[in-house]
């Protein structure tokens, strides 16, 4: 069996829609590890924001925020802030249409407005207290990442606008706002070399429209059976829903494991 580099994501992969892991997911991330392969966390999420998946899977190899920072067993890689020109113009355009912002540092996550309905349900899609108030946290500190709060049909209101940013959708209240140049594809670019794996020998696994570049880029993507068709039409391998053990469907057709 060759060794692999295997990337999950959290949200709708790893965790079920109640943000629970299922036990078939653990027993399956536990025979991956003892067949060899090393196994990294790919997410959306600051680190802050799933430490108790790192408890309950002993990962400690990850790339957060959609690849804007980078970490090799506990160990920095790459940390990519956003452009804060750019950013500031996003906050201007957004005060003009009253769109709240969310910023996430390094070590915390701080809201520019003090209490809002979209940021309290998309947030708590997400088991997420609402943040901080702190409305100019972007001027004087790294942003890694920020979420807007608009529905679908103002996304024209900033797409394109922006030569070094884009956006993902995560919730029909909420996009990501980050790097043009960075994604979850980036991140795994650099762990790979760190770690000494070529593209062709690393899978990853995901379900949501940011994980588009990473299931093209390496060598097996696998959607999650309750992923967005996007994902579904261009992946390598569709597995079973994330609640009916899609991990270790997977781990187990595409040979990782045995029974």
């Amino acid at each position: 069996m060759d060794t692999k580099l295997i990337f999950f994501d959290i949200d709708g992969t790893i965790y079920d829609e109640n943000k629970e892991i299922p036990k078939s997911t653990l027993v399956a991330i536990e025979k991956l590890k003892a067949a060899g392969h090393i196994v990294a966390i790919a997410t959306g999420r600051a680190p802050y924001m799933f430490k108790e998946v790192i408890k309950a899977t002993d990962i400690h190899t990850f790339i957060s925020l959609n690849g804007q920072i980078v970490v090799n067993n506990d160990k920095v890689v790459g940390k990519y802030p956003l452009n804060k020109e750019e950013l500031s113009q996003i906050v201007e355009n957004a005060h003009q249409n009253n769109h709240p912002l969310v910023f996430f540092g390094e070590d915390d996550v701080y809201a520019n407005v003090e209490s809002n309905q979209d940021i309290s349900e998309s947030l708590g899609s997400l088991k997420m207290d609402y943040p901080k108030y702190q409305n100019t946290f972007y001027l004087h500190h790294p942003v890694y990442q920020a979420l807007i709060f608009h529905t679908e049909d103002e996304d024209d209101k900033y797409d394109g606008l922006f030569e070094s940013l884009k956006f993902y959708r995560w919730h029909t209240l909420s996009r990501d706002v980050v790097p043009n140049n960075r994604s979850k594809a980036e991140g795994i670019k650099e762990l790979s070399h760190e770690l000494g794996f070529k593209m062709d020998d690393v899978n990853a696994f995901g379900d949501g429209p940011n994980d588009i570049e990473m299931i093209t880029e390496v060598g097996c993507g696998v959607a999650m059976g309750n992923a967005v068709d996007e994902l579904k039409s261009i992946c390598d391998f569709e597995t079973k829903h994330v609640s009916e053990d899609g991990i270790y469907y997977a781990c187990i057709k595409l040979g990782l494991i045995n029974e």
